[in-house]
């Protein structure tokens, strides 16, 4: 059976990491989310963006390992083993490098960091999943924030590092504001726009805002949204892109801003319009 390899170094600077210990709780806590970022990163990888999961869980032909930490700074080690078909899925000389790139990526962009893909692999899968970026920038954003969980003052640091590679991503105190930038903007029923993109698999896609003249991600909440709503959302979408401005809805959704005030993203529960057209409007 093929194997490959990647080991990933989590050292912990600043604070009582330099006393080389940690608060049990914060440490534990952030394990538990790496594991869950490692996951989800990985299955995007290895399914070439067709599969985002909500949740870090186990993986199959994937195995994260914790080894000891390292003597003399307060270093994590963990490993991601990667066996066959799931190698194979990428090929053999690729999937390491592949998995670096969108680990960098992903969480690099889940911080409020730019970043873009290097390894052609990586950039394929962006390139042939337009939403994956707002997809991963969502389903990351709670493991991230227990990642975090030790960083409590301004000397404080994680460092995601590459063996022989360097540092990968530093999280400090200013991507934990970041991740934590999550304020309720309250239920609304009124913003008009179009749909610009949307994956019916996954509910999530893009909404351009005429308040706001600017596109901006949202998903759909499932267990409110009605299959005629949703029908709603694809016939603006279609609209939208056929006849340019045609297609106008509302939206009724739960806005998530920022720590300023600034729209991050729509959870939508429900859509509809007045345009006599449109045949899903009962």
């Amino acid at each position: 059976m093929t194997e490959k390899e990647a080991r990933i170094n989590i050292r912990y600077i600043g604070g009582e990491a330099d006393n080389h210990r940690l608060d049990l709780y914060n440490a534990s806590t952030s394990l538990l989310g790496i594991s869950k970022a490692l996951a989800i990163t990985t299955q995007a990888v290895i399914t070439r963006g067709k599969d985002i999961r909500v949740k870090g869980a186990n993986i199959p032909d994937v195995e994260f390992y914790l080894h000891p930490p390292k003597k003399g700074s307060f270093i994590e080690v963990i490993s991601v083993v990667f066996q066959d078909p799931a190698v194979q899925a990428l090929g053999t000389s690729v999937v390491v490098a592949a998995f670096w790139d969108m680990l960098e990526y992903s969480w690099k962009i889940a911080t409020g960091k730019d970043a873009v893909p290097k390894t052609n692999t990586v950039k394929r899968i962006v390139k042939e999943n337009e939403l994956i970026t707002d997809e991963l920038k969502a389903v990351l954003e709670a493991p991230l924030q227990q990642i975090h969980r030790p960083i409590d003052n301004l000397d404080s640091k994680i460092q995601i590092i590459r063996p022989r590679g360097g540092k990968i991503l530093v999280l400090d105190k200013e991507t934990k504001n970041y991740v934590y930038s999550k304020n309720d903007g309250g239920l609304r029923e009124d913003i008009l726009g179009n749909v610009t993109k949307y994956n019916i698999i996954t509910g999530y896609g893009r909404f351009y805002m005429d308040d706001e003249k600017k596109t901006l991600p949202f998903n759909i909440d499932k267990n409110e949204i009605s299959v005629e709503q949703e029908e709603i959302l694809k016939w603006s979408l279609y609209k939208a892109s056929v006849y340019g401005g045609e297609g106008k809805i509302f939206l009724k959704a739960q806005v998530i801003n920022d720590n300023i005030g600034n729209i991050k993203r729509f959870f939508v529960k429900g859509a509809y319009t007045d345009d006599k057209d449109n045949a899903q409007v009962g």
